[in-house]
């Protein structure tokens, strides 16, 4: 039993959500803001609403460090690679039954780990992942899970390429 006002949607106290507003400063349906204080750690977080049958099932987010960047456009050829920094997380939605492209500049002899954090977050994604020289072809290749970790060969312009097992 929680006192009205009292309930947390959130799995740490650093989150707090507020509803979004349109234009009109009216609240859009099921829809809110997040803020997320600068302190809070990276990691995966739950979230949960309040409604009038009760508390509803936990959804997971992560909170990064890293600068994010949100795909907008499809990038499902070579030519239509989004463009990736080294150390940045990408937010996207598959393309359903396609291959999404990535590119990024790589140096001889640097580490890389890609990951495609679907699992975590509680994806329906079983992403394949592949990274590419810039011709598109396979170099690294991972159906199991979504991270590869490996040594640039050669500096140059690779291409991650992600896709549903299925191509769901």
């Amino acid at each position: 039993l929680r006192e009205k006002g009292t309930e947390r949607p959130f799995s740490s106290p650093l989150l707090k959500a507020a509803a979004k507003v349109d234009g009109n400063g009216q609240p859009v349906p099921n829809q809110y803001v997040v803020d997320i204080a600068e302190d809070c750690p990276a990691g995966v977080c739950e979230a949960r609403i309040m409604t009038r049958l009760g508390l509803s099932s936990s959804r997971v987010f992560s909170v990064g460090q890293l600068p994010e960047i949100t795909r907008r456009a499809p990038n499902t050829s070579l030519e239509s690679a989004m463009t990736l920094e080294v150390n940045s997380i990408c937010n996207a939605i598959q393309s359903p039954r396609a291959v999404d492209h990535y590119a990024f500049q790589g140096v001889k002899g640097q580490r890389l780990v890609v990951d495609v954090a679907s699992r975590t977050i509680d994806s329906k994604l079983d992403a394949v992942l592949v990274v590419a020289d810039a011709k598109g072809r396979d170099l690294f290749v991972d159906r199991r899970g979504g991270l590869l970790d490996f040594t640039v060969p050669e500096d140059g312009r690779y291409i991650i390429k992600v896709h549903d097992l299925t191509f769901k």
